[in-house]
């Protein structure tokens, strides 16, 4: 599909399937993006997508343009404003958009060539391919079959088909059946199948349940207001100290006697139910404390500070600004905010809820859930959650840019976020 041009100020954007003339005040980044859209097969669809999203849904706000795209055999051509296409098919024909409110759009068969030729631009002659160019004027030939679609695969060793002609679709293999080796004797005949013999009754055996053990002794249960002795610690399991052992009065009998028979002149000692000795130095060496024991108030503050709990959340990072709505209030970006008409999260981190911001929207220009605003490190990134109208960034310097549904746009302090009737959000930075 060559096309030819001469030097101009209209962005032209040229892709194998057709053209696309734009307005002379068209930004790059636009003329760009249109190519980009021609050259997915988007077609005049995407052209028309791009320039709505560029200018807003007003059609006063479209400027003019002139596509020509090869569809199937035909050729479809759309024109708006100023701009005039000559096409030369069985009749020479003329589409203009002077005059309409929207723009012209036809479908013309067997086209051989489309021109823009304005009475004071010079012949086209300069050829281009795929790319975007200034022109003032222009020639484009369509091919006759329409853009060519490479075919997804191509058998192995397979001849390329020639051009006009379709590409052979390889037959299936036949499947060769394993041959059966022939044998001269006969095939034995199924012998009849016999019924089971019902399988013998299995011998009974007889079971003899174990003997049930003995139930083991229960104790009785306390009386109601009496202490279980069993649960209750002895004095001397409670004062005594670690060094100290416990006789019981049968040992300390037999004890008794055998001190007795060494020494006779030693007085017996009174049998008592318990008897403490002392084992280690002399009390006097000991002292008013052993060493062992731990006061009330130093086991409280061990048991307290084993049981301290962890942090539920490691500390919230400084906010990298805010954003101070139209309407007048002013939340801190500290955390993920969603402005919109009835705003609602669909994600949360953590403990990290995010600020819901609800604005008024009398003629619905706004979604839902309109925009959300994430931090990001140091960053603050701008999504435009799928709305219906679109959201608008307004950055000084810079033309008005459409946020691209659903894809992270990074914004600075001073840029204004316009969602649409009357309500705007512009980003501060913390004084």
């Amino acid at each position: 599909m060559p096309v030819h041009y001469s030097p101009g100020t209209h962005p032209v954007a040229v892709t194998p399937q057709g053209v696309a003339v734009l307005a002379e005040d068209t930004s790059p980044a636009l003329a760009a993006r249109i190519h980009a859209l021609l050259a997915d097969g988007r077609g005049l669809g995407g052209v028309l997508e791009a320039l709505t999203g560029a200018y807003g849904t007003s059609l006063s706000a479209v400027p003019p343009f002139a596509v020509a795209l090869a569809e199937s055999g035909a050729v479809r051509l759309a024109v708006r404003g100023a701009f005039v296409l000559d096409v030369t098919a069985g009749a020479a024909e003329r589409v203009s958009g002077e005059g309409v409110t929207t723009w012209t759009e036809r479908v013309i068969s067997d086209v051989s060539r489309v021109e823009l030729t304005p009475a004071d631009s010079a012949p086209p002659e300069l050829p281009v391919a795929d790319g975007v160019v200034l022109a003032a004027s222009l020639t484009w030939v369509p091919s006759a079959d329409g853009p060519q679609v490479a075919p997804a695969a191509v058998a192995a060793g397979a001849p390329e088909p020639e051009p006009g002609e379709e590409a052979p679709v390889p037959e299936p293999e036949p499947v060769q059946e394993a041959p059966v080796p022939e044998s001269d004797e006969p095939e034995p005949e199924p012998a009849p199948e016999r019924p089971a013999a019902a399988s013998a009754p299995a011998p009974r055996v007889a079971v003899v349940p174990p003997p049930a053990p003995k139930p083991e002794p229960v104790a009785p249960a306390p009386l109601p207001g009496l202490i279980d002795s069993a649960a209750v610690l002895s004095v001397a399991d409670t004062l005594l100290p670690a060094e100290s052992t416990l006789i019981p009065a049968a040992e300390h009998e037999e004890e008794r006697a055998t001190d007795a028979v060494a020494s006779e002149a030693e007085p017996a000692e009174p049998v008592d139910a318990t008897v403490v000795r002392e084992v280690g130095p002399p009390p006097a060496m000991l002292g008013d404390h052993d060493g062992e024991t731990i006061s009330v108030a130093e086991a409280r503050a061990m048991r307290t500070g084993d049981s301290v709990p962890p942090p539920l959340a490691p500390p919230r990072p400084p906010a990298p600004g805010r954003v101070r709505m139209s309407t007048g209030p002013v939340i801190l970006l500290d955390r993920t905010v969603v402005i919109g008409r009835r705003p609602r999260s669909t994600r949360v981190s953590g403990t990290d809820l995010p600020h819901l911001v609800a604005v008024d929207s009398p003629q619905q220009d706004i979604s839902r859930s309109h925009v959300e605003l994430r931090v990001e490190g140091d960053s603050i990134v701008a999504t435009d959650l799928h709305t219906t109208n679109g959201t608008t960034l307004l950055r000084s310097g810079v033309d008005p840019m459409r946020l691209h549904p659903g894809e992270g746009t990074v914004v600075v302090p001073g840029d204004v976020i316009d969602l649409g009737d009357g309500i705007t959000a512009t980003i501060e930075d913390i004084a």
